[in-house]
């Protein structure tokens, strides 16, 4: 369900309705209950969940969660996150002799953490947590400038009470998230507005999803620019708000502090592509983010002379250099991952500015911010739905943040295998280019020098890797080019006469992620990838090949995505080959059960056997 509401409200003295639930009054039939009539199988669940927030001013928050089984147990470690929280209260209460005992959640269970970009958040141990405890936790916020209120959690919801006001008398605009499938009941009053909900579904977890956030149910809160009048209800409005803000549209138009550093490699023959990426490689080199996300600058000339700023100040730096060219380049609004899509105009909605670069009918996302990505390519995080370019005149477009450019990951490896120790022993050169390798870089790059040969240990612990190189790891221009020798013990089985062997060894799969029976959610990828494996399989003296797996090919509808799965047999050499293809990033839930088809058979594969027979 999707309402979007305008209303004008004042402040009001005004009782939450719904008095059946009181902090501290906990019954023997809520600890005792053993099951949830509605959601039988939940480990745990929200018993109530009540909110009242007075826009601009204080937050109130009462909740109170079952806990059925030890599964339900990670329910007890809270996370508040807001800072300068107040009249924290909370109790862990049990049956103990056929009375109620409550144990509180004293100072020693509550800490601050410190999460980066100057946020901190409370978090709360519960003590004494068992089967079949229920938890209770009260709290207020002042002064917060909250955006949004989950009306959905990780687990079910039994009866959910919502109540804003708004004390400052601001026009608000709210609007339920549109990708969720909470169904709230509203009650508009001419001074406050309710939202009920009962038996709400725990949100479902799902592989290929990259942030739960996007299809949460929640109400967000956004107020109006200009009083009386809904300035939100077209993009332009957002576009002007942005272009009229100091830290956005004036930094904009600053560009004599850096002109003296282009003139010094900018050249009169260079093509305006080769210009954008001279600028973008320069600015790049130049600048170190400083771990902070941002939509505007205070000063874009003091953060290119510190050489060191956040996202907005190196990328509104990077959007004038671009233009002072004489290239079409302008900021780009997005949001990162963890606050889920923006679906519909809003300012607050954002919070990261990059470049868009617009040449020869193509648009490139530019992030100078970050190291190790090449032109075009922007971090993981902001990855996600719709972005927002800003023009000069007020105007705007919306586009995806899903990359359309195909990434290459191209396995070769050569094996020899020894029917003595049962193991295959060889050599595995591997290459990406394009998000295969940025991500590779993330991943790998910043960590200890045996990350990788870890990571391949914990996959594959039957596989002993050495000898690791890498070339071009830290160079985000080039692709970056994998090697190492291996042994894998114990991967072929000998009966008789003959060996049986999987085709493809570590480098298949044991599963098939692709099983849940019905898909909810738009399949995430991140990025389209071709994923090549050809492996080179020496025959042993004294064998011959009994059988090989067979061909196969599978193409699913609309050529969203690919397989194909060959052998051959030259001399005494055994070639397998296998390329599987993502052709979009992100998929409509329709397109599933055609991958659960395709890995269905590649599981398949990767558990079929080559049979060599003895001379």
């Amino acid at each position: 369900m999707n309402r979007s509401l305008i209303f004008l409200m004042f402040i009001i003295s005004s009782q939450l309705c719904a008095q059946d639930y009181r902090f501290g009054e906990v019954s023997m039939k809520e600890l005792t209950e053993t099951a949830d009539e509605t959601f039988k199988q939940a480990n745990a669940k929200v018993i109530y969940r009540e909110i009242e927030f007075e826009f601009g001013k204080v937050l109130y928050v009462f909740e109170r969660i079952k806990i059925y089984n030890k599964e339900g147990f990670e329910n007890a470690k809270w996370e508040i996150n807001y800072d300068d929280v107040e009249a924290l209260k909370a109790f862990t209460h049990n049956v103990e002799d056929n009375q109620i005992v409550s144990t509180k959640v004293g100072k020693e269970s509550v800490f601050k953490e410190d999460i980066g970009n100057g946020v901190e958040v409370s978090k709360i141990s519960f003590p004494n947590v068992k089967e079949g405890s229920v938890l209770e936790v009260k709290y207020k916020v002042r002064d917060i400038g909250l955006r949004s209120i989950n009306t959905q959690a990780t687990i079910p919801i039994k009866n959910l009470f919502v109540l804003l006001k708004n004390p400052l008398s601001r026009e608000l605009k709210i609007t339920e998230n549109p990708l969720s499938k909470v169904d709230l009941k509203v009650n508009q009053k001419p001074y406050e507005i309710q939202y009920r909900g009962s038996n709400i579904k725990a949100m479902k977890e799902e592989k290929f999803v990259a942030s739960t956030s996007t299809y949460l149910g929640k109400l967000y809160i956004e107020q109006v620019t200009a009083k009386g009048k809904n300035k939100l209800d077209d993009w332009k409005d957002v576009a002007k708000t942005y272009n009229d803000w100091l830290a956005f549209g004036q930094e904009l138009r600053k560009n004599h502090f850096f002109r003296d550093d282009l003139r010094a490699f900018l050249k009169d023959t260079m093509t305006p592509m080769e210009k954008a990426k001279a600028i973008f490689f320069y600015l790049q080199e130049r600048m170190q983010w400083n771990f902070y996300y941002s939509l505007g600058s205070e000063n874009i000339r003091a953060a290119y002379n510190d050489k060191k700023g956040s996202v907005s100040d190196i990328n509104l730096t990077l959007t004038s250099m671009l233009r002072w060219a004489g290239l079409e380049a302008n900021p780009l609004l997005l949001a990162s991952v963890n606050k889920g899509y923006v679906l519909f105009p809003t300012v607050k909605g954002f919070n990261n500015t990059i470049t868009a670069l617009e040449l020869d009918g193509a648009i490139y996302l530019l992030d100078a911010s970050t190291k190790y990505n090449n032109f075009g390519e922007i971090r993981n995080y902001f990855i996600n739905g719709n972005a927002l370019i800003v023009y000069k005149d007020d105007s705007y477009k919306i586009i995806q943040t899903a990359p359309t450019k195909k990434a290459r990951d191209i396995s070769i490896v050569s094996i020899s295998i020894d029917p003595k120790s049962s193991s295959a022993s060889g050599n595995v050169k591997n290459r990406k280019n394009g998000y295969a390798a940025y991500f590779f870089r993330i991943d790998f790059l910043l960590k200890s020098k045996d990350a990788y040969s870890d990571f391949l240990k914990e996959e594959h612990p039957k596989l002993n890797p050495s000898n690791i190189a890498f070339d071009d790891f830290s160079d985000g221009k080039k692709p970056v080019t994998i090697s190492y020798d291996f042994t894998y013990k114990d991967c072929l089985e000998e009966i008789g006469d003959k060996i049986y062997l999987e085709p493809l060894l570590y480098l298949g799969i044991d599963e098939n992620e692709f099983n849940e029976t019905k898909r909810l959610y738009p399949i995430d990828f991140r990025y389209p990838v071709s994923k090549t494996f050809t492996l080179n399989i020496d025959i042993p003296e004294g064998y011959k090949i009994e059988k090989l797996p067979e061909a196969k090919k599978i193409s699913i509808q609309d050529n969203v995505g690919s397989f194909s799965f060959n052998n051959n047999s030259n001399g005494n050499t055994i070639q397998m080959s296998l390329q599987v293809d993502f052709n979009q990033a992100l998929l409509r839930p329709a397109y599933y059960d055609g991958f659960k088809e395709m890995y269905t058979e590649i599981l398949k594969i990767s558990q079929s056997k080559i049979i060599l027979s003895k001379i």
